[in-house]
């Protein structure tokens, strides 16, 4: 789930902009049901169209304007305020935007990386898919087939499923087996499994440019955009 403080004051953003959901949706270019999920709290939107709905809204202060807002980590509270508003700053920038988004998602993946080793030394017995899933072209999973083995796998982690292809590395080797936890919905930049139309995909959730996609680690593979004909159903998340 979102933060629900942060989906209610941006709601109350909008409606003190006199502005309708239709409006809002329509302006950042994005579904209907993805901003409704948004604004209940179900989902929340990536750092570049949160900045965005700042704008749109009018927002200046965005410090202030969530300030009272609580966070996990209250004592470095201030320095995110400071972080948002000058990513706010150069937002209009993109070539200084892009470097300093870069830089965050290269420490946000090590940070990932981090969480793999914790779950070393956890030895249990897990189901694991024999037939494996793409992480660069798709390939149907097959839940009928499967073998228990004892593997480092965290607690809350369903099933184990092989990973071929290149496209989550460094992240995720090719062979290397990931851990998911059945969930119909993740979160937009988490790492999940995926059934789009008919072809299961370990991807990151992303939405660029107000339409989701999935998108890998490797920087040779390419977004794939989920069109309005495709079926996207989420198997769950990976857990990393």
């Amino acid at each position: 789930m979102a933060n629900g403080d942060i989906s209610r004051k941006l709601k109350q953003a909008r409606m003190a902009a006199d502005m309708s959901q239709r409006e809002a949706y329509e302006k950042l270019n994005i579904k209907q049901s993805t901003f409704s999920a948004w604004e209940t709290g179900k989902s929340e939107p990536d750092i570049k169209t949160f900045l965005e709905m700042c704008r749109i809204y009018g927002i200046e202060d965005i410090q202030g304007y969530f300030n009272s807002i609580k966070t996990s980590s209250q004592e470095f509270a201030p320095e995110l305020d400071k972080a948002v508003i000058k990513l706010r700053k150069i937002y209009d920038n993109p070539d200084a935007f892009d470097t300093v988004y870069n830089c965050l998602d290269f420490e946000y993946n090590r940070d990932l990386e981090r969480r793999v080793l914790k779950f070393r030394g956890r030895k249990r017995k897990i189901k694991v898919f024999l037939q494996p899933a793409a992480a660069e072209l798709g390939n149907y999973i097959s839940g009928s087939e499967s073998e228990v083995l004892e593997l480092d796998a965290p607690p809350e982690a369903d099933i184990g499923i092989r990973i071929s292809g290149d496209s989550m590395e460094p992240l995720i080797c090719d062979g290397e087996i990931v851990f998911l936890k059945y969930k119909p919905n993740i979160e937009l930049g988490e790492i999940g499994m995926f059934n789009l139309s008919g072809e299961a995909y370990c991807k990151r959730l992303d939405c660029i440019h107000g339409k989701f996609c999935l998108t890998s680690e490797n920087p040779k593979y390419s977004p794939i955009f989920v069109n309005e004909s495709d079926t996207l159903v989420t198997y769950g998340q990976v857990l990393i």
